[in-house]
């Protein structure tokens, strides 16, 4: 499968609210995950419990992925854009990072997330 035809399924399905289908069937069993906070996780399993431990604390009222941009033979990036209610403070915020994945065999192997201040 090529590069584009990977990215372009990606960001189809991410903008159906589909992330966590995308993770399923699209991350390699060692998936690395790099948060823009350092915060790492490794292994598919971990990744995912590690997507929806931050779903299970907010409540998405919608998302927007922009691109895929691409750099090179195996990497894409998309822009995504979250309304997000935290439910620690119930109050909404749209939360914007940069996704950046590595393909590898097919698969997203890497990815590294990028975002303006902290959180």
């Amino acid at each position: 499968m090529s590069l584009k035809t990977i990215a372009s399924q990606f960001v189809e399905l991410c903008n159906q609210g589909k992330n966590f289908d995308v993770m399923h069937a699209m991350y390699a069993p060692d998936i690395v995950s790099v948060e823009a906070s350092g915060e790492e996780a490794a292994g598919k399993t971990p990744v995912i419990q590690k997507s929806e431990r931050w779903q299970a604390n907010n409540t998405i009222g919608g998302e927007k992925v922009r691109g895929p941009f691409f750099n090179g033979p195996n990497q894409f990036a998309v822009h995504f854009t979250f309304e997000v209610t935290p439910k620690a403070t119930g109050r909404r915020i749209t939360l914007e990072e940069v996704g950046v994945h590595a393909v590898k065999d097919d698969k997203i192997a890497r990815e590294q997330f990028f975002y303006d201040g902290e959180r």
